[in-house]
């Protein structure tokens, strides 16, 4: 999921939870944005998005680590005009202060305990945010790092969702509807608890989707005598109630666009195993360091051959990044028109993929990353 996204939902979960803590609410927010520096790691390398992204920034452990010095430099460390500029505007904050002188040095030391710990607890629920809001996604991210490097993931979002985006927007139209007037009547806060609870709707209704499309992929693949080894249904763009289906065997991969409302299945793509062995060049482009590095990452691998002149060109690339027309509903088809008037091939571009080609004499001439 993009970073602002992702600082959004956690701006909307804060003011939900704590409207009158500002500064909680901004802290948290600027936590939920900060485990994305991990995509700077490795520069130069054109692996090092796929090995580092959602890593130990994005893990259990480093969310619980990187809390202490978040929390303690917002709650020792920043400069106080600013921290007192945000806690004028949060009238706990004041109170809490007031408290704290009316009960003596005894009081000051025990408040200050507490409310470092409040800070620390918006430090690590903001980094938590974006690990959860990560995994709700396909990429796949490293929870447990660093003792495994497994990726995991929900497969529940769509890695951009603009049904996310307006369910963010619905506490600011709820504002504008109502005006001031009606917000003085109201309880501080109430229009984001409404944007939480539609947020948390929206995760059950994509969970459910989820469980039913793969049970679909399940019943085809038992009908048909399919011995699959993997079956993934993988979210797809501006089309919440469809999957992508892909059912893996030892020796052939098949593209399942599932309709999930309608119980049905769309135009069947079938594609050779990406590990066969009667193409040199392809088992050579899985075995060089790079190839080797994409395995690991890939969960639903597939590998294709192009010849130019006497260069051998081989695309590794993983089926969940590659979308077809036929995974879409009609909202999905009608925007994805749009975009392909503007960039014809963009249906037939091999993205997070290793483009790995072969000179005359068969040696590793360029191996390249595409984005």
């Amino acid at each position: 999921m993009d970073t602002l996204t992702h600082g959004l939902i956690t701006r909307l979960f804060a003011k939900a939870l704590v409207p009158e803590r500002r500064d909680l609410v901004v802290l948290a927010t600027l936590c939920s944005v900060l485990p994305d520096v991990d995509i700077f790691y490795g520069a130069g390398d054109p692996l090092a998005g796929l090995q580092n992204h959602r890593g130990f920034t994005h893990s259990l452990l480093g969310a619980a680590l990187l809390g202490f010095p978040l929390a303690a430099l917002t709650y020792f460390r920043l400069p106080h005009a600013l921290l007192e500029r945000v806690r004028e505007r949060s009238p706990l904050s004041r109170d809490a202060e007031n408290r704290v002188m009316q009960d003596g040095p005894a009081g000051l030391s025990e408040q200050a305990a507490h409310g470092f710990w409040a800070f620390y607890l918006a430090s690590v629920l903001g980094i938590g945010s974006h690990i959860f809001f990560d995994l709700v996604t396909s990429y796949g991210t490293m929870i447990l790092q660093p003792f495994s490097d497994r990726r995991f993931s929900l497969d529940l979002w769509f890695i951009i969702d603009p049904y996310v985006w307006l369910i963010l927007s619905v506490p600011w139209l709820l504002r504008r509807a109502l005006g001031p007037e009606g917000l003085r009547i109201r309880r501080v806060g109430w229009e984001y608890r409404i944007g939480a609870l539609l947020l948390v709707g929206y995760i059950g209704l994509a969970a459910g989707v989820q469980v039913m499309a793969l049970r679909q992929l399940e019943a085809w693949a038992s009908a048909h005598g399919v011995s699959a080894t993997t079956i993934g249904a993988i979210p797809v763009a501006f089309s919440p109630l469809h999957r992508k289906g892909i059912v893996m065997t030892s020796d052939r991969v098949y593209d399942i666009p599932v309709y999930v409302p309608r119980a049905a299945l769309g135009p069947i793509a079938t594609y050779p195993s990406p590990f066969r062995t009667d193409d040199p060049f392809i088992v050579r482009a899985w075995e060089t360091p790079y190839g080797k590095r994409y395995r690991w990452f890939a969960r639903f691998p597939l590998a294709v051959r192009l010849d130019e002149g006497e260069r051998r060109r081989v695309i590794l690339y993983d089926l969940r990044f590659q979308g077809r027309l036929e995974d879409l509903d009609a909202v999905g088809r009608a925007i994805a028109h749009v975009f392909l008037t503007r960039w014809p091939q963009l249906m037939e571009q091999k993205r997070q993929a290793l483009e790995v080609i072969f000179d005359a004499r068969g040696r590793v001439e360029r191996v390249t990353f595409l984005h």
